[in-house]
């Protein structure tokens, strides 16, 4: 059983989850209507339980390479994800392990991390000119059905990721 509890094969977790993320994500949108985009954040969830007590560089050098892979994967050249995710992963680091205890707090600290990976990674491809949808239009039809859809999966998946990811 301690070989499932290595930060490796963790991390080789969190390689996988952001494939099925992508899978969840595919699925998800293709059930809804053309207008509706639904966003996936398994990974997320993930790392608010994966990243207590580990070496701050072991942290910040996998949510970087974690970022880089994400981004080259989905858009094929390095855009945001790999700024947002270590920045991300040491907002939560910060958060005391005692905090994860109680369902509510996690599922509400969760609805944040979305809120800011979601909106930040927006406005930055608005900033940047990797999009020309307006704020209101991702509001309407991207960030709720995924903020939904996400609030949904962890109801589902945070018991299975606090016993892998969060108890040592």
């Amino acid at each position: 059983m301690k070989f499932y509890k290595n930060k490796y094969f963790l991390l080789l977790l969190l390689f996988l989850l952001m494939l099925i993320d992508g899978q969840l994500s595919f699925l998800a949108s293709s059930i809804f209507s053309y207008h509706l985009t639904v966003s996936s954040h398994l990974l997320l969830l993930a790392v608010l339980y994966f990243y207590h007590d580990k070496n701050k560089y072991f942290m910040f050098i996998s949510s970087l390479v974690l970022g880089g892979i994400f981004d080259i994967y989905y858009l094929n050249r390095i855009g945001l994800v790999i700024f947002l995710l270590p920045i991300l992963v040491i907002f939560t680091s910060k958060i005391s392990k005692n905090f994860f205890v109680s369902n509510f707090q996690t599922l509400i600290f969760y609805i944040i991390v979305l809120f800011l990976f979601e909106i930040v990674g927006e406005l930055g491809a608005i900033l940047l000119g990797m999009t020309t949808m307006s704020m209101t239009y991702f509001i309407a039809y991207c960030f709720a059905p995924t903020l939904i859809y996400n609030i949904l999966m962890y109801l589902i998946f945070q018991k299975v990721f606090k016993k892998v990811f969060l108890e040592s």
